[in-house]
């Protein structure tokens, strides 16, 4: 399976997902601050849908303030009835649209980490296909202040760290480094900034983790 028909596959894992949930489900808070669930789908259907044109265009209107457009377009298309958003991000199954500098694993990575700010919270637990978390990991985990993704600069945090996943063939990091060992899934959460996954994770090097995703 290549890297797009993952992210067909965790589209429709994700919408089937968005067609369960409830009215109150909808509007709880997600493992990102600043969103809802609705805040959250409108997100990724934002990202799965705008071209580079229409990036510009809106990077140009927020003063080139990468996080404040993202959390802002996504409050205001969360602001949609449920029924809208869940429709939307099943329309998403199938298009190639891509964001400026974004991969198509980038794209899976925001699918796969943004369904479990949902599923999470919710206590939703899924058994995510080892194929796209492993995808999600090695792509996330390159990372940096100044990439695409700077706002989920994996490398900085995971410097001096050995994290290696306890229930697959993964692993990454510094050999002599502070080991940090757990599921795939948390230490994907962990990597991408999610606080609440390192209750899931064990090890010398878990504080440090905390440290650098909490300040």
């Amino acid at each position: 399976m290549d890297t797009w028909e993952m992210v067909d596959a965790e589209r429709k894992d994700f919408a089937d997902l968005a067609d369960s949930l409830t009215p109150q489900q909808w509007d709880a808070q997600s493992l990102c601050t600043a969103w809802k669930v609705r805040d959250v789908v409108a997100h990724v259907t934002q990202g799965a849908t705008i071209g580079t044109g229409e990036s510009l265009k809106s990077l140009v209107k927020y003063g080139f303030r990468m996080n404040t457009l993202l959390r802002e377009e996504a409050k205001k298309g969360g602001q949609a009835s449920s029924a809208e958003l869940a429709a939307n991000l099943r329309a998403t199954i199938g298009n190639r649209t891509k964001a400026p500098g974004v991969k198509p694993a980038g794209m899976l990575a925001d699918e796969v980490v943004h369904q479990q700010d949902i599923r999470r919270p919710l206590g939703l637990a899924r058994q995510i296909s080892p194929d796209r978390v492993l995808a999600v990991l090695d792509e996330i985990k390159g990372y940096s202040s100044g990439s695409t993704f700077g706002l989920l600069p994996a490398k900085s945090r995971l410097k001096g760290l050995h994290l290696k996943a306890t229930d697959l063939d993964w692993e990454t990091g510094d050999a002599d480094g502070a080991e940090v060992t757990g599921p795939a899934e948390a230490l994907m959460m962990a990597i991408s900034g999610r606080p609440a996954a390192l209750a899931d994770l064990s090890g010398p090097g878990v504080e440090q983790l905390r440290q650098r995703i909490t300040t």
